[in-house]
């Protein structure tokens, strides 16, 4: 907000807008993935990451920081359901759990991490040093995983652009929409970007329905509950833990006064356990089942939550560690198990599909 002089509502962008690109480009995973040699996807997205990373590092102003994210967006937007369908693709079933705890570890890591390592690079170093440290570590790791990835058959599919540009003209509505809720629910930017959502849709599942064509995804693996519930548990969990690493450490600098570098430490006890727990919970999942875990995660993820709601006039910083803490180990026990099963529940031919729909939403 300082170096770019800009407000709170336009430097939310450089998170928004990078989540965009994320989704809009999972939107097209099963398309890429039927399409494309594996190795020449992860190519792709390491090469778009870098791009990208570059930009940000030498943007001076708020659109060029914007460009360079969108551009990483889209490396991870292809990178990230490609991990998920490989493990589901190739790992036996009674693993899959373990696998997928530990991928996920990076998925849900990597943004409650991002402000502790943010605030250390600006307490030690500034801002641009996020971008500087980071493009080695994703240079080495994408020749790596291209050097080692399995060969896949591909089959050029043919692209239903019109569904594509749909989902994107409906999403980016929608993100205008709630990005301007501020300005209340008369602005035209607000109810008119959730009718174009609405619209947008409504189409979108109307030619998704048709018969004999491709689709940019097969909706059809919304019939089965069992995938949309294991769909909602994660999209949800996703929705909270990503509204909390950007409300806290800017809760704990506008209103608490506390540095950067501590208000980017508050996340880091409750990520460390996140990421610890991954694999333990996986592995719980394969060996004991689903029920039990989800009964006491979805307990302490509420109670870190309602907490936080009864705490919020009198919230401390051990305060805002314990609740985030408690929401993070309840995190930890639903959020890759409620992908994996819900994935288990496809035939393999609707993987790509259903990894498509998780990533996205």
């Amino acid at each position: 907000m300082k170096v770019f002089n800009q407000s709170l509502n336009n430097v939310q962008w450089i998170t928004t807008a990078y989540l965009l690109a994320v989704t809009l480009t999972i939107v097209l995973a099963a398309y890429l993935q039927r399409s494309f040699k594996f190795k020449n996807l992860i190519i792709a997205a390491g090469t778009a990451s870098v791009i990208g990373g570059v930009i940000c590092m030498l943007s001076n102003t708020l659109p060029v920081m914007l460009l360079g994210r969108v551009i990483q967006g889209i490396g991870t937007g292809i990178a990230m359901p490609l991990l998920f369908s490989i493990i589901m693709l190739e790992v036996p079933r009674a693993k899959q759990g373990s696998f997928v705890g530990t991928a996920g570890v990076i998925v849900a890591l990597a943004p409650s991490l991002g402000p502790t390592y943010g605030g250390i690079c600006l307490a030690a170093l500034n801002w641009r040093f996020n971008f500087i440290f980071t493009l080695p570590i994703t240079i080495v790791f994408f020749i790596i995983a291209a050097r080692f990835m399995s060969d896949n058959k591909a089959h050029r599919d043919h692209l239903n652009f019109s569904e594509y540009l749909l989902i994107v003209l409906a999403l980016v509505a929608l993100t205008l929409a709630v990005n301007n809720l501020s300005s209340g629910f008369a602005s035209p930017l607000v109810w008119g970007g959730l009718l174009v959502t609405v619209i947008s849709f409504v189409i979108f599942f109307k030619l998704a329905k048709q018969e004999g064509k491709a689709h940019i995804i097969n909706i059809s693996v919304l019939k089965n509950t069992s995938f949309n519930l294991g769909l909602l548990i994660y999209t949800f969990l996703q929705f909270i833990q990503i509204s909390l690493t950007f409300v806290i450490p800017n809760l704990a600098q506008l209103g608490l006064k506390t540095s950067a570098l501590t208000s980017g430490m508050l996340l880091l006890l409750g990520s460390l356990l996140s990421a610890f727990f991954g694999p333990v919970m996986g592995g719980l999942l394969d060996s004991q089942g689903f029920k039990k875990l989800f009964l006491i995660g979805s307990f302490l993820a509420m109670a870190g939550i309602l907490l936080y709601i009864i705490f919020a006039q009198k919230l401390s910083i051990a305060l805002i560690v314990i609740f985030h803490v408690m929401f993070m180990t309840g995190f930890s026990m639903m959020y890759h198990n409620s992908m994996t099963i819900g994935l288990q529940q496809l035939e393999v031919m609707h993987i790509a599909d259903g990894n498509a729909l998780f990533n996205m939403l």
